[in-house]
């Protein structure tokens, strides 16, 4: 077992209503059990207040030979006794895809899922910036019809505008990540419908009441991201919020792979849609949620097109639709030097 976090630089400069950033940080663990090595990855997501030193001691603290060895053997998926979501994400991120080494399947396998089922294209995200004109810039050039707008800050609108002017086919998703308030929300909302964007995730940090409010003004789908992080708050959004018309899936906020398709398929037999997404992170990290895909009606799985220098290789897009290569995502050559010659966290047998 090791251990170990690498900072991740931007390709441009990542502001959301939540902050800016130039960079991010995630905590990796890796696994051996004889010939098969598998890793996961904990990325370091600001907002949530966690740091990469939280989180290594969070995964230290649980990480013993008997743990792992435990839920390696263990049927269903495993949570292990970690404080933090992000921390059981790269756990059972880990353990499920060294269960699935060492058994010669796939993760698509363990989720029961068909490996190679169709997955739906991927938007590219383009987040605020003060000069509209980069923006644009930005999205004529990324190689993608789908734009995801981060929103929720002063002027968004003006700048979704904009970009509908200049890419008159692009089809527009937009991200507020709660940056408006109950009262502003509506007319924002009736806006960006007459700009025809496809929908709207995150729009307040609010009740369920106050989404049902705003999701049955419209016709633009109102999706639900980190106000929905359990089957119990999805199942009180559906009873509370009918008008809702989805939800968003990260592996790193539900938890992992696992946690994460027991909250889709709470969201499916609530009548709701899914999105899977994922946090800013490696290509190792998107590809635990990329199992989830066949299950899901949209898809947000750029984030390490946002990276300037993704440590991993084997996932691919192709006419924008994410994928892996034969061989799976494998850290790459300066990476692999790396964690070679790292100390082990633990090793033994039981």
């Amino acid at each position: 077992m090791r251990l170990f976090r690498r900072r991740l630089a931007l390709r441009n400069t990542f502001r959301i209503a939540h902050g800016s950033y130039a960079w991010r940080e995630s905590v990796f663990l890796w696994l051996r059990e004889g010939s098969s090595v598998a890793m996961g990855e904990a990325p370091v997501v600001p907002y949530y207040g966690l740091s990469a030193d939280e989180i290594e001691a969070d995964l230290a603290r649980g990480l013993t030979v008997r743990a792992v060895r435990e839920a390696l053997e263990a049927r269903g998926f495993p949570s292990g006794g970690f404080a933090h979501p992000v921390s059981m994400a790269a756990f059972q991120s880990a353990v499920l895809s060294l269960r699935a080494c060492i058994a010669g399947s796939s993760l698509h396998d363990l989720l029961g899922m068909q490996a190679g089922s169709a997955c739906a294209p991927t938007s590219f995200t383009v987040a605020y910036d003060d000069d509209p004109e980069a923006m644009v810039r930005i999205a004529a050039t990324c190689g993608f019809r789908r734009l995801k707008v981060k929103a929720g800050i002063a002027g968004d609108l003006e700048r979704i505008r904009l970009l509908r002017e200049r890419l008159p086919q692009a089809i527009i998703r937009v991200d507020a990540n709660q940056g408006w308030s109950i009262e502003e929300a509506p007319a924002r909302i009736a806006a960006l419908e007459e700009l025809g964007v496809e929908l709207i995730e995150e729009p307040i940090a609010g009740s369920p009441a106050e989404f049902e409010r705003l999701a049955k003004a419209t016709s633009v789908p109102i999706l639900l991201d980190e106000s929905a992080r359990d089957a119990g708050q999805v199942r009180l959004f559906a009873r509370e919020a009918p008008s809702i018309a989805g939800i968003v899936v990260k592996t790193a906020k539900n938890g992992g792979p696992g946690a994460s398709l027991e909250l889709a398929r709470a969201a499916l037999d609530s009548g709701m849609r899914v999105m899977v997404s994922s946090m800013v992170e490696t290509s190792l990290g998107a590809s635990s949620a990329l199992a989830l895909a066949p299950l899901c009606a949209w898809c947000d799985l750029d984030a390490p097109l946002l990276l300037a220098d993704d440590p991993f290789e084997g996932l691919e897009y192709l006419d924008e639709v994410p994928c892996l290569a034969k061989e799976g995502v494998q850290p790459g050559s300066a990476l692999s030097a790396y964690i070679d010659g790292l100390p082990y966290l633990g090793e033994g047998s039981l």
